[in-house]
C-alpha cells in the first residue's frame, strides 16, 4: 500500500467513526484500555488493526515487520511496536465495544 493510498484509507475509515458517541460502556472500557496503555491507545491499535485486515496482514509478527514503513508509522503515529505488545492489545480488545462502533 502506498503513501497516499495508506494514509486516504485510514483516514477514510476513521471520518465514520465517532467514539464519542459510542454507548457509555463502551466508553468507559475504551477509557480503561487506555489508562494502562503508553504506547497503544485504542485508536491507534483499532487504526492499525484495520490496516492489518485491508493488507491481509499474515500475523502480528508481519505486522510489526510491516511498521517499518514511515509513512504507515506517520499515519498510525507509533514509533515502535512488537508483536507481543501488539498480541496483549489485542487480546484487551473488548468485541462489544468493536460491535458498538460497527453497528
Amino acid at each position: 500500500m502506498d503513501k497516499y493510498k495508506t494514509k486516504m484509507t485510514i483516514n477514510k475509515w476513521f471520518s465514520y467513526i465517532s467514539l464519542e458517541t459510542l454507548s457509555e460502556s463502551s466508553r468507559q472500557t475504551i477509557s480503561q484500555f487506555n489508562r494502562y496503555s503508553k504506547k497503544l491507545t485504542f485508536k491507534k491499535v483499532l487504526k492499525l488493526f484495520l490496516y492489518a485486515i485491508n493488507d491481509e496482514t499474515d500475523s502480528l509478527r508481519h505486522l510489526d515487520q510491516q511498521l517499518v514503513n514511515p509513512n504507515l508509522k506517520k499515519v498510525i503515529d507509533i514509533e515502535s511496536i512488537s508483536y507481543s505488545q501488539l498480541s496483549r492489545a489485542l487480546r484487551k480488545m473488548e468485541p462489544s465495544v468493536l460491535m458498538d462502533i460497527f453497528t
